[in-house]
C-alpha cells in the first residue's frame, strides 16, 4: 500500500514560538519492496544571500540498478534569517534542475516558523519543497540552482539543500516507510521550557505481523547539534518513552524483567552537527522499541536551538524479497 499526499502546502508562521507548535506534515506513508535515498550533495551554508545571487548544488545519487519503480523526487531548500532590512518577509527563489533547466521546479510546500514575540531579529526560518523528476535506476549526477529573487534589499541564507526519493525494487525487502517534512523552531529560553520545546510525531499505522529486521529513525535539524553556551543535554530523542506512574516498585521490577524495553527509549545529545552546511543529522536503530501499533517519536530542545524538518522513519521486515 502507498499512500503519497499531494498538492501545494504553504504553512504561515502565525502563532508561531520556540514551542514545539508546527507538527510535521506526514507527506508519504509507504508499504513496499524498497527503500529511500537521502543526500545534501556539495551543500554547504551560503551566507547572506542577496537579490540577483545564486546558489548551487552538485549530486551524485546512487539508486539500485534493479528499481522498477523511481517516484518523484522531493527537494528541501533549508533557509533562515529572511528579511528586508529589519523586517521579517518570505523569500522568493527561482529554483531549476539540470536535467530539464529551462522549467523552474513548481513550489510544493513552504513551512515556516519564527520565534513569535515582538523584538529584534525575529525573522522566517523555513523549510521549502519542490517536486522534481525521479532519479533513474543507477548513478544520477545532476545540479540544482537557486536564485535569490525577492524585493529589493532582502537578504536570507540558505543552510542546504536536501534530496530525498523513493523506489521500489522487487529484490529489496519488505519496507514501511512513514516520511514527514516541516519546519519547527525549538529552543528553550525565554520562558519556553523543554517539555514545551518538543515536537512530537505520530507514525501511525499497524505492523504486520513478520519479525522486523531492523527500524531506523532518520532525522533533519539544521543548526542542530551545536551551541556556544552548553557541551552537554543540549536535547534528547525519546522513542515511545513511557514516564514514571504510580506503579508499585515490585511490579514495575517484574515487567521490567519480562519487557525489558517497554519504557521505550531516550537518547541525550543527538544530532551530527556539519560544519559545511551547519545542519545536524541523526540515525538511530529503535527495532528493541517499536511498538506494534501508533509509535510514537519526540524530539525536545534542551538550549540547543534548531530547525526541525525531516523525519522518515523505515521498518524493513525479515524474509525475502518479492
Amino acid at each position: 500500500m502507498i499512500v503519497l499526499l499531494t498538492g501545494i502546502t504553504c504553512i504561515a508562521a502565525a502563532g508561531a514560538t520556540y514551542a514545539g507548535d508546527k507538527p510535521l506534515a506526514s507527506v508519504y506513508e509507504g508499504d513496499i519492496h524498497g527503500g529511500y535515498v537521502f543526500d545534501m550533495g556539495d551543500s554547504r551554508y551560503s551566507q547572506t544571500l542577496e537579490v540577483g545571487d545564486w546558489y548551487n548544488v552538485t549530486y551524485n545519487i546512487s539508486v539500485p540498478a534493479d528499481a522498477a519503480t523511481v517516484h518523484p523526487g522531493r527537494l528541501y531548500v533549508y533557509w533562515a534569517w529572511s528579511k528586508l532590512d529589519t523586517k521579517a518577509i518570505y523569500p522568493t527563489f527561482v529554483v531549476t534542475d539540470s536535467r530539464d533547466p529551462a522549467k523552474p521546479l513548481n513550489l510544493t510546500a513552504r513551512y515556516v516558523d519564527s520565534k513569535g514575540f515582538v523584538s529584534n531579529y525575529d525573522f522566517y526560518s523555513g523549510t521549502d519543497v519542490y517536486e522534481t523528476v525521479p532519479l533513474s535506476p543507477g548513478e544520477n549526477t545532476f545540479s540544482v540552482r537557486l536564485k535569490q529573487e525577492g524585493a529589493p534589499n532582502s537578504t536570507v541564507v540558505i543552510f542546504g539543500d536536501g534530496f530525498l526519493d523513493i523506489y521500489e525494487s522487487p529484490k529489496e525487502p519488505r519496507t514501511l516507510l512513514w516520511v514527514k517534512e516541516g519546519c519547527d523552531l525549538l529552543f528553550a529560553t525565554y520562558g519556553i521550557s523543554p517539555t514545551m520545546a518538543t515536537n512530537t510525531m505520530a507514525f501511525n499505522g499497524t505492523l504486520p505481523e513478520d519479525p522486523v529486521s531492523h527500524a531506523e529513525i532518520f532525522l533533519v535539524a539544521p543548526s542542530g547539534g551545536y551551541s556556544r553556551d552548553r557541551a552537554a543535554d543540549l536535547n534528547t530523542l525519546t522513542v515511545n518513552r513511557l514516564e514514571d506512574d504510580k506503579t508499585p516498585p515490585l511490579i514495575k521490577t517484574i515487567f521490567s524483567l519480562l519487557f525489558p524495553n517497554y519504557k521505550g527509549k531516550e537518547w541525550r545529545d543527538i544530532f551530527d552537527y556539519d560544519d559545511t552546511t551547519t545542519i545536524g543529522f541523526e540515525t538511530k536503530e529503535i527495532k528493541p522499541y517499536l511498538r506494534t501499533e501508533n509509535n510514537r517519536i519526540a524530539v525536545t530542545d534542551q538550549g540547543d536551538y534548531f530547525q526541525l524538518s525531516n523525519a522518515i522513519l523505515s521498518v524493513t521486515m525479515e524474509g525475502e524479497a518479492s
